[in-house]
């Protein structure tokens, strides 16, 4: 179980599909929360290990991890598929302009 909650920060979508990077500073991430006008009706996760510098599409076994969402909702995330990722972006299903999804994280 997580502990230490809190809003680690926030990935922003300038125009595109993908989103800045986040450093994660040691924790894991629990949840997003997405905006009030989010298009994209689902989202996908790139991850490095190196500080940003190369990313890769986050696996979970051999699917790529990824979520069904909606715009105004916390939707929680499976934290054991993050362990170990250094640096984090998230692929959105369509081109967003100017949104932030805010990332709900913790210690292990």
């Amino acid at each position: 179980m997580a502990k230490n909650i809190k809003l680690t920060d926030k990935v922003t979508f300038a125009s595109g599909t993908t989103s800045t990077g986040l450093k994660l500073q040691g924790t894991i991430p629990l949840a997003i929360v997405t905006p009030a006008g989010l298009a994209s009706t689902s989202v996908a996760f790139q991850c490095s290990l190196d500080d940003g510098a190369t990313f890769f599409d986050l696996y979970n076994g051999s699917s790529a991890y990824s979520l069904t969402v909606a715009a105004s909702r916390y939707i929680a995330l499976n934290p054991d598929v993050f362990e170990g990722v250094r640096t984090i972006r998230i692929i959105a299903g369509s081109s967003e302009t100017a949104k932030d999804i805010f990332i709900v994280s913790g210690e292990r």
